[in-house]
């Protein structure tokens, strides 16, 4: 038998200096911290039965008044108290597990945190749902809990809502988001359930060279009013002569989310003397950093909901889902495409959870020729999606 103490800052390291140095065979005998540090005792080539023999001949000596060699009864004491150990360990701390099933087998736990890992979402948001998982339990069951937790965590608005029960609305948001694209999809969508006298437009955005004209062309399109408004007196006189429609539309100049101008739009808005709800137009395919930045700088407070673009452009949702459920703002429209209205619906949490699936299983199936391991599982525990806005023959998994 050969035994080895090692001393390291963790259990993995010494863990991976006991595989290396034993060899996969081996088996822990203890494990504990000594001073901030672990050390853990493993051993390898373990001969329990050479061990009993040497201690019954050990004992019939001593019957005998043949007395053994001090070193002699040094080594077989020192060797029963490790039997000892090991004996305990097996039965009670480990349950008869050799080093190769501790080291080759990851937990049901990891296993999850891995796969949300490649879901896209924060190592925060990944195991903040893992850590309530219990302790006991196998990969797919614990999988299919923490989908249904990132559902109930995500917050959507009633389907619709903003549709019918009109006001005043404004979207926000960085260059590029597709804001204008928005609320065309809005009006159009409007008009068709309410008719031309239900919606109006008016553009803040003096700054983007097309930015009027492609929304007063949307306007004209739609048979619907086009305003243009520089500032917040003008904002005013907009609404006054534009209330009397029950939904008005506003869209504003795009910024950076680190432009101190992004924010100054939206105190336009509250000067105007209107009560303004103000939706924060998210890219799916911007990073999870950009969409945290862009939410730090309203808050919750200043925020009516968010609409979600470009989502057939996204390589994963995870991201922009970790982001809207760190901030809390309810998610109200999912828009992908140009098509105006078509690719544009209310928000669901389980069918944007599943697109968040299916993406991250098409990356590894992408990467490993065929399909992943993960959608073969998840496939086999699913319950079917109805289709995603803009995948007309798209099912996913939650």
């Amino acid at each position: 038998m050969k035994i080895r103490r090692f001393l390291e800052k963790d259990s993995r390291t010494a863990m991976a200096r006991a595989r290396t140095e034993l060899g996969p065979d081996a088996v822990i005998l203890s494990n504990k911290k000594v001073g901030g540090k672990v050390e853990l005792v493993a051993a390898v080539d373990l001969d329990e039965a050479a061990f009993e023999h040497n201690e019954t001949l050990a004992q019939h000596r001593r019957e005998q008044g043949v007395g053994a060699a001090p070193v002699d009864a040094a080594t077989l004491a020192d060797l029963q108290r490790e039997l000892s150990n090991l004996r305990t360990m097996i039965e009670g701390r480990l349950s008869q597990l050799s080093w190769r099933d501790m080291a080759g087998t990851p937990s049901a736990k990891a296993a999850v945190q891995a796969r949300l890992a490649r879901l896209g979402l924060s190592p925060t948001q990944a195991g903040s749902m893992v850590d309530i998982l219990p302790a006991q339990g196998e990969v797919e069951d614990y999988w299919q809990v923490v989908l249904q937790m990132l559902v109930s965590r995500l917050a959507v608005q009633e389907s619709d809502a903003l549709i019918e029960r009109g006001g005043i609305v404004a979207l926000m948001g960085a260059t590029g988001v597709g804001k204008t694209t928005a609320i065309a999809k809005l009006a159009a969508r409007c008009v068709l359930r309410h008719g031309k006298q239900s919606v109006a437009l008016v553009s803040t955005d003096c700054y983007r060279i097309g930015g009027q004209e492609q929304l007063q062309t949307f306007a004209r399109y739609l048979g619907v009013p086009f305003t243009v408004a520089t500032d917040s007196r003008e904002l005013h006189a907009a609404l006054d002569q534009l209330t009397p429609r029950p939904l008005i539309l506003i869209d504003t100049a795009g910024m950076s989310q680190r432009d101190a101008r992004l924010y100054e739009q939206y105190r336009m808005l509250v000067a105007s003397g209107y009560d303004v709800d103000t939706y924060l137009v998210l890219a799916a395919s911007a990073q999870f950093s950009a969409l945290s930045e862009t939410l730090q700088v309203f808050g919750e407070r200043d925020l009516a909901g968010a609409i979600l673009t470009k989502v057939d452009e996204a390589a994963s949702l995870g991201g922009v889902l970790d982001a809207l459920i760190e901030s809390g703002l309810p998610l109200a429209y999912v828009s992908e495409g140009q098509q105006v209205p078509d690719d544009l619906a209310p928000a669901q949490a389980r069918q944007l959870v599943a697109r968040a699936v299916q993406l991250a299983a098409e990356d590894v199936d992408a990467g490993s020729g065929g399909q992943s391991h993960d959608q073969t599982h998840s496939n086999s525990h699913h319950d079917a999606i109805g289709n995603i806005p803009g995948r007309r023959h798209t099912s996913a998994v939650v």
